[in-house]
């Protein structure tokens, strides 16, 4: 049986993004969602998070302020992370109070991920299995995704980075892991595409309703992902190949 965790993204950011999820989770997609606890709109988020809504901690060290340092994350951090510079004893602490607060809510984590998926890259990736022991939380995000054929696009040359940093997960993940290359220019014919798989599998998405800020580097494509997510191509399609949607937490 093939079985399938459809994860959002962003949980947090802003309040568009929340009610987006919660939009396509209502509408019988949206299985799960990860939550940026050192964004503003967190405490929005988890006034509206439903217990139906699987939910992981959305690790970041990129966007936002710190919860340790309470500054402004350095502007190079998303490199300097895939350069495998940044300060373990910092992001450790980071990552600690971020998955913390969200315990403190009287919520319990399912999984864990990152932002930009920088737990690809040392020390993060160590630090993430790390952790997952420590909580409790034992299931993880591998974003590690199959491609075929080249494709002239940065997204393309991230995917290709992560998958050579990547070997096999440490931890209980899924099978297959699809998202990252076609992130930013959603269409409905990626996600039909994805669902030809065998096993477990997560679709990693990213929707929000239209009105996000121009500071979120995904505003202008968040609605038609949202879009994608909440159309009955897309659902009856899950329904005829009797895919069964399911949490980290049933993984």
């Amino acid at each position: 049986m093939q079985k399938l965790i459809i994860n959002a993204d962003d949980f947090g950011y802003t309040k568009e993004i929340n009610l987006g999820i919660l939009d396509a989770h209502r509408f019988g997609t949206v299985t799960s969602t990860t939550i940026m606890t050192n964004e503003k709109e967190y405490e929005h988020a988890i006034a509206i998070y439903p217990k139906s809504l699987g939910i992981g901690v959305h690790l970041n060290i990129s966007w936002g302020n710190s919860l340790a340092t309470g500054k402004p994350f350095e502007k190079y951090n998303k490199y300097k992370a895939a350069l495998g510079l940044m300060n373990k004893e910092f992001v450790e602490k980071e990552f600690r109070k971020q998955i913390e607060k969200l315990l403190e809510a009287g919520i319990r984590p399912d999984h864990l991920d990152s932002h930009q998926h920088l737990h690809a890259f040392s020390p993060m990736k160590e630090l993430i299995v790390k952790l997952a022991n420590e909580y409790h939380i034992y299931k993880i995000r591998w974003p590690k995704e199959k491609h075929t054929s080249f494709m002239p696009k940065l997204s393309f040359l991230n995917q290709k980075i992560i998958n050579s940093s990547l070997q096999k997960c440490p931890m209980k993940t899924t099978d297959h892991f699809f998202g990252v290359i076609h992130t930013g220019e959603p269409k409905l014919k990626h996600f039909l595409s994805y669902l030809n798989f065998q096993g477990t599998a997560e679709i990693c998405c990213h929707p929000g309703k239209q009105g996000s800020p121009e500071k979120d580097k995904l505003y202008k494509t968040r609605q038609k992902e949202l879009d994608i997510l909440t159309s009955d191509t897309f659902l009856s399609a899950i329904k005829e190949k009797n895919i069964q949607l399911m949490t980290f937490k049933e993984l």
